[in-house]
This record gives structure tokens, sequence and C-alpha cells, in this order.
């Protein structure tokens, strides 16, 4: 049976993995632990935070609730059910669980802005507002809430007050992708787009993966230039559903046959063009400016 400060040491050597993205060394560490000792709820817990990780929301979901099975309370299992949650957007279930879950830990402020999440994107902005000044008040260093904060005062109209948030969001680095999409999404509002396209290209800079910031930015772009504009027109074949796209093609067959050949290019180039934009204009550039960071270096 593992003592406290076993379970402890354990749980942190496992964030460390982790963290330092070695996810199946964390995993093995889990199932290790789980294997010395079955009963222990934390361990359960750590296992689900290593596949919310992973984005395996499924498996999250699962270990999470067999920690809840050996311990009601663990507060690293409800975080975990609440996440996967939001994210599979079960905003019935979400509401549930956090209720439950902030009994046991009141004072988690993402627990706070995830039911911002919820609301603002119902239209409940003054739910919203609620949501999001507790969950500023419980994380006021947070960066992610501050610039969730800029946002909303842009949606409101507020605009003064949206830059005011905006520089306290950028009071340091930020070290992930969302903080730098909320930013975008205020200064868009404000009619700041190229600061907003700024912000995006740090978003994608730190999570190049992310084919959801990819999207922000080629709509970002549509905004800023007529060039894009131009190039991203594509794009809208995206929207065309199959059957609609087969009926222009029966059109075309009948106006001008080699209007489907036109149609057929689009409809492809459709779903590349803003990836390789990205790719070009985004990720080119971070590489270029870590050359030239190197450059500097080598200099001093």
């Amino acid at each position: 049976m593992l003592t406290i400060n076993q379970g402890t040491a354990r749980s942190e050597r496992i964030l460390q993995l982790m963290n330092e993205g070695r996810s199946e060394e964390a995993l093995a560490e889990a199932e290790l632990w789980i294997k010395s000792n079955p009963h222990n709820a934390e361990a359960y817990g750590m296992l689900a935070q290593i596949y919310l990780k992973s984005d395996n929301l499924d498996q999250a979901l699962y270990w999470s609730d067999q920690s809840l099975r050996y311990d009601a309370e663990n507060t690293t299992a409800w975080f975990v059910r609440v996440i996967v949650l939001y994210a599979q957007g079960e905003e019935r279930e979400f509401f549930k669980a956090v209720k439950e879950a902030q009994r046991f830990d009141p004072y988690e402020g993402h627990y706070y802005f995830l039911k911002f999440n919820f609301c603002r994107k119902n239209g409940r902005l003054q739910e919203a507002r609620e949501e999001l000044n507790k969950a500023l008040y419980m994380s006021p260093e947070k960066l992610l809430y501050k610039a969730a904060d800029s946002y909303l005062q842009a949606n409101c109209g507020d605009y003064e007050a949206s830059r005011v948030s905006e520089k306290g969001a950028l009071l340091r680095e930020p070290a992930d992708g969302e903080t730098f999409l909320y930013l975008a999404w205020a200064a868009r509002i404000r009619g700041e787009h190229q600061k907003a396209l700024e912000y995006l290209e740090k978003a994608i800079g730190i999570e190049p993966g992310n084919a959801h910031l990819r999207t922000e930015y080629t709509n970002c772009l549509r905004k800023c230039n007529w060039l894009y504009r131009l190039l991203l027109l594509p794009c809208y074949m995206q929207k065309v559903k199959v059957w609609q796209f087969a009926l222009l093609g029966v059109a075309a067959w009948f106006v001008y046959k080699p209007l489907i050949v036109v149609l057929a290019i689009l409809y492809a180039a459709s779903h590349g063009i803003g990836t390789i934009l990205v790719r070009v204009k985004v990720l080119r550039w971070k590489k270029q400016r870590e050359t030239n960071k190197r450059s500097s270096s080598r200099l001093l």
C-alpha cells in the first residue's frame, strides 16, 4: 500500500513526464502504480489525465469514472470528467458534472472559465460575464482569463476596457495558443485585423497542428488583404454539400462542359489552400524568426 507521501511523489513524477511530452513513459508509470495498488483513486485519476492530454477523450472519461468508483471526491478525476464533457459539447451533463466538481474544489478557476465559454457560445453574455469575473477572482494571474475578458469587453462594445485587458494578458508571453486566439478575436471585433493576424500567427507558432487555429487564420486573411481574399475564394467550395456539387456539375454539363473541370479544381483546392497558406506565411515565418534568433545569439 502506498503512503500519502509516496503517492504524491508518484503523481509529481507522472505530471513531470506529461509536461515533458513523454506520454508513453507517463502512461507506463501510471499503469505500474495501478498494478501495485488497484484501489488507489489518484492513480486512476492520473491515468485519465494522461489520456486527456493525448486527446483520447473516451479513455479519459472511462478512467475518471474508475477513479470516482474508489473516491467520489477525487478532484483530479472530476477535473478530467468536466473537461471531457465540455470538449464533447454535452451541455447538460457538463453543468451537472461541474456543479458536483465545485462541491469538492470550489476554488478552481477553470470551472468558471468553462461555464463562461458555454454561456458565451449560447449568447448568454450576462451569465458569461458573471462566470468570467469569478474565474478572474479565483486566478487573477491567469493570462487566458484576461484575454477572454478582452474579447468579452470588445464583444460588448467597450473597446477601451478591451485594450486594458489585452495589455494585462500580454504582461508576459502566453504559453498556449488559446490565449492568443481570444486576443485575436478581440482585435478583430475592434477592427484591428492586422493585429488579429499577428496574434493568430503566434497561436499557430505555439500549436502548428491545430486545425481550428488555421481556419481562424484563413478567415482573418480574407478580411485583411484583397490578394488573400482572391486566393481563398476556393475555400467557399467547402461549404457546398455533395448533392449541391452534383447539381452544379449537371448544370455545368449542359451550359459549358469545361466548367466541370473548373468546379473540380476549385473543390480540390478548397481542402488544401488554407493549410498551404498557413504553412507558407506562418510556419516559414516562425522558422525564419528562430533562425534569426540563433544568428543573433551567435553574434553575441
